[in-house]
């Protein structure tokens, strides 16, 4: 299978993204793959199949969705039809701040970190398909973004970046105004709490809060809260804390990072917060941690 690492189709690391319609001919196949950053797939024209974590979904004219790293994933254009996709690539932290404003946006936590997550536990008819007066609206922000990137003028990775938060607040008012029905609403209570579990594992440095995680489970706080402790023993707010700080300490014992950069890493942007909340579940601050894991 192949792997498609980031230095090979991102800018540079300075401004880790890219740009670029990919068209598969009639019968054509793009064998499985996997790569190391954030794709977001629009089809402008045509229709196929797309292979999602071996789940196989049919695909046309309008659809976006969002393809998380090292997910593998495949196109198949049958013999009758072609597809024309544009594929857009980056790395979170081309917009680290942007994407952190954005989780207060609860659409575009559905449209970005919800609905990729459980495409391969529930139907993908959550998909995003904009309908033709919204497929003009985004190929408009998809013309000057791909025009700036290709003609690389004066101010364009800044006017990048604004078009992309454009993009995505459009994304999300379109995802808002066609689902109104969470992501999770056929799962059962206790594969709903597995999912959310697992989606905290992946996701513990989102700034994604109680109450939004409620609102995407369809459920007020308190019922979250209640079947959350019910199934795991703890709140959603420890259990979160926990992945952190288990992630923390395996940073502390097998790496060099800086304590102030390991506590961004896992999800903390106030390192006293985290020195305080580290010593008080972990029994010791986290230099002292390091010291005692590395003897």
């Amino acid at each position: 299978m192949m792997r498609f690492k980031k230095e090979s189709y991102l800018e540079s690391s300075q401004f880790p993204f890219s740009i670029k319609p990919h068209k598969l001919k009639p019968n054509e196949i793009f064998n499985l793959h996997s790569h190391e950053f954030i794709e977001l797939v629009y089809v402008k024209e045509g229709s196929g199949t797309h292979t999602y974590n071996q789940s196989s979904y049919s695909i046309s004219k309008g659809d976006v969705f969002i393809i998380e790293p090292e997910v593998e994933h495949s196109y198949h254009v049958d013999m009758h039809h072609h597809l024309l996709v544009y594929n857009i690539m980056f790395q979170p932290q081309l917009l680290s701040r942007e994407l952190e404003a954005l989780t207060n946006v609860t659409p575009f936590v559905d449209f970005f970190y919800m609905e990729p997550f459980f495409r391969k536990t529930v139907d993908f008819k959550s998909k995003l398909t904009l309908d033709i007066h919204q497929q003009m609206e985004f190929n408009f922000l998809l013309d000057r973004i791909l025009e700036e990137y290709r003609r690389k003028q004066l101010g364009y990775r800044f006017l990048i970046q604004t078009k992309l938060i454009e993009m995505f607040i459009y994304l999300s008012r379109c995802y808002d105004n066609i689902y109104k029905k969470p992501v999770t609403y056929s799962l059962s209570d206790a594969e709903l709490i597995d999912q959310v579990a697992k989606f905290i594992e992946k996701h513990h440095a989102s700034a994604l809060s109680l109450k939004q995680v409620s609102q995407l489970c369809g459920m007020s706080q308190s019922s979250f809260t209640a079947k959350f402790k019910e199934y795991t023993g703890i709140t959603f707010i420890q259990y979160r804390n926990n992945v952190r700080l288990r992630i923390a300490k395996e940073l502390l014992s097998n790496t060099d990072l800086k304590v102030i950069s390991i506590a961004q890493e896992v999800g903390f942007d106030d390192v006293s917060n985290f020195n305080k909340m580290f010593k008080q579940i972990v029994g010791k601050s986290p230099k002292q941690f390091r010291r005692e894991s590395s003897i």
